[in-house]
């Protein structure tokens, strides 16, 4: 019993320190800003992350993560986007409250009541928005694997936000990911947390920086 336990332990302390081991890397080349204060430059800003462990993960985006206090930028999923200048300073970044049309309102209340009641008669606590975030977001990645993602955002002015830049200057884009694997059990849906045990992966917990950035290009 004694050598199973302290190979369980191994393979633990062994999984916690390879995750510094899991890559995320800019794929796009550039990001493109309008050179007009509100301007709409689309971007599909590509990105990959690569599993150099012998872990598998689960990448839980908990949208109330205490990790995502740490950090400043852009956040438009379980991703966050930080520019900086060529001494390393952030840009100032300014969010926006969305407010949709009266009817799109109406409509959107509709649907997350809905969505309300199937979670309640499935027995879960959590919100329509979180389990909507949980779908969209949250993936798994196993041993010596890649996955690509790209993200649909205009800069300098998008919906949800607008980004302050000196046309003068050069800039430099990087991307964050989040993982929080605190209390997870108590948010993750029962098909979910049985794939997790019956596969044995791990949920990641941190956040992970590219380890390239990409320039910025002023466009007409």
């Amino acid at each position: 019993m004694r050598p199973y336990f302290i190979f369980l332990i191994l393979f633990i302390y062994s999984c916690s320190n390879s995750e510094n081991n899991v890559e995320l890397e800019i794929v796009s080349t550039k990001i493109v800003f309008s050179k007009l204060d509100n301007g709409k430059k689309k971007n599909i800003i590509s990105y990959k992350i690569t599993n150099n462990t012998s872990c598998d993960y689960y990448f839980n985006a908990y949208s109330l993560s205490k990790l995502t206090w740490k950090i400043k930028g852009l956040q438009p999923s379980n991703v966050f986007f930080q520019i900086m200048d060529e001494n390393g300073n952030h840009a100032e970044y300014n969010h926006k409250e969305y407010l949709p049309a009266e009817e799109f309102i109406a409509c959107k209340q509709i649907n997350y009541n809905r969505e309300e009641k199937e979670i309640k008669e499935l027995n879960y606590s959590i919100s329509p928005d979180y389990k909507n975030l949980i779908d969209k977001n949250n993936f798994l990645l196993k041993q010596g694997e890649s996955k690509y993602f790209e993200i649909l955002y205009y800069f300098p002015d998008s919906n949800y936000s607008s980004v302050n830049l000196d046309k003068n200057k050069r800039y430099l884009f990087k991307i964050l990911i989040y993982s929080d694997s605190t209390n997870y059990k108590k948010f993750l849906s029962r098909p979910i947390l049985k794939t997790i045990d019956e596969n044995d992966y791990k949920v990641y917990h941190g956040i992970i920086e590219s380890k390239n950035t990409v320039p910025i290009e002023f466009v007409e």
